[in-house]
């Protein structure tokens, strides 16, 4: 996204203006650039900027005569100039105006939607309306200062990398790659990766004054086939170093990483990695596609678990609770508790709802009395668990039942609270039908 785009595309700021029969705003003249400007103020002695030149402004931005943003107050915008996102926008308006200029600008609201929002449509309201800029150009910094500014930075951060890295590459405890990593701990004695094979390992990136880029201890570690592309080409390099069991300590300078593009916001040109990875395992096609069905043979033989104590605890909960209904074909108990009056709710209706979920312990999962006003949501969109849906046609305006239902059609393999409702709970809930629509 353009500059000029990530600043004023958080809010559309609009003004409702009257264009002439001919499309003319009445009292703006249209400018070499495109721009339909009406000047207040005009220092053509001034220098004028140009694409790639870096503008102060102050600017007002009205809808309806009412003021929705200024920088009044508050510190001016900086922007470089950019390509135009459409004729005759904000951009080509700072083209023809002067340092220490003041104007208005007009644009059509449409082009402002579709041009420069990239909206497929436009809000009925603004159709064929028109956007009203009060602009103020304070300074303007030409592109050449800029670059020889942008230049001087990397140089730098060039220059802080090379302290760093340096005194890394003389220390004889070190040992220096072909490719330029910096290996300065190693340890473990089993095999190492191959093309092809899979690996396990956690990392831990840090910038050289030690701030955390990212850290997969303790939270998840990385599974992936060596030779598919990771972090950076050095981290790449590093992946086969690294013994199963074993952990290296290394450097990954710039060049082997994002050199002097640097990532995002979240890494500066020419930033070295601080890098720590431990190898959990590595394992041939075969021992890879065999942990695979190990792992899935192990997930089935839980759930299976779960399940079976699952209807263990209902048939407990139904028995000490003195509830003898029948369940339904899905499985679901339906205890009446009052009914309603009128017909029963049917798929596509729209209903509003109280409910209150339990687990079968009696703790409250949630309550939408606790909210003070019912859930509304359409039967059969898939807006509900099951469970609810299934109930609700059963149910007139004013009914009010108990369910106990089996996870299947409620959370099912979903864990919604640790220790509440982890996966596989089958639930009590308190149901009752406000209205129907």
């Amino acid at each position: 996204m353009r500059l000029i785009k990530s600043i004023f595309a958080l809010s559309v700021f609009l003004v409702v203006a009257s264009c002439g029969d001919k499309g003319i705003y009445a009292g703006y003249q249209k400018t070499e650039s495109g721009a339909y400007m009406q000047f207040h103020t005009k220092n053509e002695a001034e220098v004028m900027p140009r694409l790639g030149d870096e503008v102060s402004i102050e600017m007002s931005q009205y809808f309806d005569d009412t003021l929705l943003f200024t920088t009044a107050g508050d510190k001016p915008i900086e922007l470089v100039l950019n390509e135009p996102d459409f004729v005759g926008d904000v951009v080509d308006g700072l083209l023809v105006m002067h340092v220490g200029d003041s104007a208005s600008l007009v644009v059509p609201a449409d082009s402002v939607f579709i041009k420069m929002l990239g909206m497929d449509e436009i809000p009925a309201e603004y159709v064929g309306k028109a956007i009203y800029y009060e602009l103020k150009l304070l300074s303007v910094k030409p592109a050449e200062v800029l670059a020889a500014e942008r230049q001087a930075f990397l140089d730098s951060l060039q220059m802080a990398e090379n302290e760093f890295v340096a005194p890394l590459k003389e220390d004889s405890r070190n040992t220096l790659t072909e490719s330029g990593l910096i290996v300065m701990e190693k340890t473990g004695k089993g095999r190492v990766a191959k093309m092809g094979d899979y690996v396990d390992f956690d990392f831990l990136i840090c910038k050289p004054l030690g701030d955390t880029v990212m850290n997969s201890f303790g939270v998840e570690s990385v599974e992936m086939q060596y030779g598919e592309e990771f972090i950076c080409r050095g981290f790449n390099e590093a992946i086969s170093m690294v013994p199963e069991g074993g952990t290296m300590r290394f450097v990954i300078p710039s060049a082997l990483a994002f050199d002097s593009i640097g990532y995002e916001t979240f890494i500066m040109p020419y930033t070295p990695l601080v890098v720590k990875l431990t190898m959990n395992d590595v394992m041939d096609k075969v021992e890879y596609e065999k942990k695979l069905a190990d792992q899935e043979a192990q997930k089935e033989a839980e759930k299976a678990r779960l399940q079976a104590l699952e209807a263990a605890t209902i048939e407990n909960y139904l028995k000490a609770n003195g509830i003898g209904e029948e369940p339904t074909e899905t499985g679901l108990y339906i205890i009446r508790e009052k009914e309603g009056e009128g017909n029963l709710a049917q798929w596509g209706d729209e209903v509003a709802v109280h409910y209150t979920l339990n687990n079968l312990k009696g703790d409250l999962v949630e309550s939408s009395y606790n909210y003070g006003e019912p859930m509304r949501f359409t039967i059969g969109k898939g807006e509900m668990i099951p469970a609810i849906e299934e109930a609700l046609m059963t149910m007139a305006p004013g009914a009010k039942v108990t369910l106990v239902t089996p996870s299947e059609l409620a959370f099912g393999e979903f864990e919604i609270d640790k220790d509440l409702l982890p996966a596989y709970s089958p639930m009590k809930i308190e149901l009752e039908l406000v209205e129907v629509k």
